[in-house]
Parts: structure tokens; C-alpha cells; sequence
């Protein structure tokens, strides 16, 4: 009986602690709606400012994008390529992560109101790796 009553109790404090939202079809169809408006650009070369954090580590830096490929990234802080080697995404690869981040709920997206792009993309505690929180900002076509 006892063994019963603790897997009880586990289980509802795992069912407690799942503070997920479900995102609403609105919330579904107005990234599908950012994301087309995005595909419609006549540029496909570009810069941006990115922040992240996630759990206790956080980057800003600059992105540039060339034939829709990450070609060079520039933290903000130092003007060097960042010290931690890792993927930088593209505009695309951010509607990539949101699209599959949008069917597991508890995901706040804002996007810029000209080309669509993702200007907030936040999950909250249904990521495995903890909160995520990314930033577009000062995004320039480039010629």
C-alpha cells in the first residue's frame, strides 16, 4: 500500500509541475501567417542581432546571412567570433524550431510587422535544457 501511495504521489507532483499552455489554433495560424509573409521577401542575404539565454548562459551577437546560409557571427561584446563553437541560426532555422517548439505548447512568439521574422520566440518550462529566450533585432537585407 505504501509503495502504491508514493507512486501516487509522484505522479501527481510530475502532473503538477507541467506548467505548459496549450498554443491556440490563433497562435498556430498567425505563425504560419509570419512565416509566409517571411518566404515573400525579395532577400535572401541579410544581418541581424541575436540574444539568447538559456538556463545560465546568454550570447549577443551578430549574424549575417548570406544566400539564406549562416556566414559569419560576431559577438557583440568583443567584435570576435564567439569563444563557444556552436550552430547560429538563420531566420529560417528559428521558424524551423518554433514550428516544432509551437506543437509541444508553452511557446510566446512576436514578430516584426514588414517581413515576418521572429522578433520573440520564448519557451517556457516544457524545454528539456530549461527557459529559452531569443531576440531578433535591427535585421538589414543586404545587397
Amino acid at each position: 500500500m505504501r509503495i502504491l501511495v508514493v507512486c501516487l504521489a509522484i505522479a501527481a507532483t510530475v502532473l503538477a509541475c507541467n506548467t505548459t499552455t496549450a498554443v491556440t489554433a490563433s497562435e498556430r495560424a498567425a505563425l504560419q501567417q509570419h512565416e509566409d509573409l517571411w518566404a515573400q521577401r525579395s532577400f535572401h542575404s541579410y544581418v541581424f542581432d541575436y540574444s539568447e539565454t538559456q538556463l545560465s548562459t546568454s550570447y549577443n551577437v551578430r549574424i549575417t546571412v548570406q544566400n539564406d546560409t549562416v556566414t559569419n557571427v560576431v559577438d557583440q561584446q568583443t567584435g570576435q567570433p564567439p569563444s563557444v563553437p556552436r550552430t547560429w541560426p538563420s531566420i529560417d532555422a528559428l521558424f524551423n524550431e518554433a514550428d516544432f517548439a509551437v506543437r509541444q505548447g508553452g511557446v510566446s512568439l512576436e514578430y516584426n510587422d514588414q517581413y515576418g521574422y521572429l522578433t520573440l520566440f520564448s519557451i517556457q518550462s516544457n524545454n528539456p535544457g530549461g527557459q529559452f529566450l531569443a531576440r531578433v533585432s535591427n535585421l538589414q537585407p543586404l545587397p
